[in-house]
């Protein structure tokens, strides 16, 4: 094994690969994706680059301001964007030195993808979302999802291990299938945060191992789940129904349906208005529900694995970069960097 360190746009990176998996980055800047044999300016290029190949591929996908579009996986790879929330009204300052997101639009993880993890990705409001079909052991973790969500479709659909995590759901992203059938098996969500709708209570669907634990629901409307433990969970507005789930440990400001220490709460003692866009739903140092302090942590900060500021992938990261504007010929260049690790 070799240890391979990577510069990026806005993160250092230091992975530990095999022989056999490639690091491949991915810029829509022509001149920065054309410095190495494993460069390309498209997500889908960089994805045909790694089909068939042994090991699993990982993907810089590098920040941007352009879209980069929809892409089809069909072989095991690891994806890594920059996060998300890094400039502007309501963002989380220092976090990456590039404040730039890696934004892509409808991404398809078919058969040949299992094994695949994408992370620190923002998921674009134009058509797009992750679909998945006939796959497995599939990991969405710390993403933004802007509008569109995850979805199954396809009569007979089955996936198995997907594990949703740490990741922000917009309005109108929800977790849902289509009205045919679908076998899903191990469907770990937690530790998100959901605007958008968890839709998977059709009763076609066989749906096993389903857990939903510590996510912070703000979807004014009845999340349709069914078969599964419901727990630890933050509900700021919105219900459940309750068709056969162990709901248990959460709190809400009306009732959920029968459980075992469900407590009903009002939640302007929990939550405070204002702060970044994901930091204000840290729960209030006040709270018996705190994350931190509290005697009944609950919500998407709470639990082994707590919900990440911006998406932040767990790996190292530039989050200040300063260097000399002008030299002569021969001349000297300053750079001065700060990194930090995330976990």
């Amino acid at each position: 094994m070799r240890i391979l360190t990577t510069i990026l746009t806005g993160a250092l990176v230091l992975v530990a690969i095999t022989s056999h998996a490639r690091i491949i980055r991915v810029n829509r800047v022509h001149t920065q994706a054309t410095t190495c044999a494993d460069c390309y300016t498209s997500l889908q290029t960089a994805l045909n680059a790694a089909d068939g190949y042994p090991g699993t591929d990982t993907i810089h996908l590098e920040p941007s301001d352009f879209n980069y579009g929809d892409a089809s996986i069909n072989s095991p790879v690891v994806i890594i964007g920059n996060g998300f929330f890094l400039t502007g009204v309501n963002s989380n300052p220092d976090k990456q030195a590039n404040g730039q997101t890696s934004t892509v639009n409808l991404i398809s993880l078919n058969a040949g993808a299992t094994g695949s993890t994408i992370t620190g990705v923002r998921i674009a409001d134009t058509g797009g979302g992750i679909t998945m079909t006939n796959t497995s052991n599939i990991t969405l973790i710390r993403n933004y999802f802007n509008g569109y969500g995850v979805s199954w479709s396809g009569t007979g659909n089955t996936c198995a291990n997907i594990t949703i995590a740490e990741n922000i759901f917009s309005a109108g992203a929800d977790l849902s299938q289509s009205t045919t059938d679908q076998i899903i098996s191990g469907l770990l969500v937690r530790n998100n945060y959901f605007s958008g709708k968890i839709d998977l209570g059709d009763t076609g669907d066989n749906i096993t191992g389903f857990v939903v634990t510590n996510n912070t629901f703000n979807y004014n409307g009845t999340h349709a789940i069914r078969n599964a433990e419901i727990a630890y969970n933050a509900f700021n507005i919105g219900n459940v129904s309750n068709v056969n789930n162990n709901l248990h440990d959460n709190i809400s400001p009306t009732a959920l349906p029968a459980g075992t220490n469900n407590v009903v709460v009002n939640m302007v003692t929990v939550f405070a208005a204002g702060g970044t866009s994901d930091g204000t739903w840290n729960i209030l140092s006040t709270s018996p529900y705190d994350e931190e302090n509290g005697a009944s942590p609950r919500g998407m900060y709470s639990g082994i694995s707590p919900y990440r500021l911006s998406g932040i992938p767990a790996v190292p990261a530039i989050y200040s970069l300063q260097s000399t504007l002008n030299t002569t010929p021969g001349g000297t260049v300053n750079v001065t960097l700060s990194t930090r690790s995330n976990n």
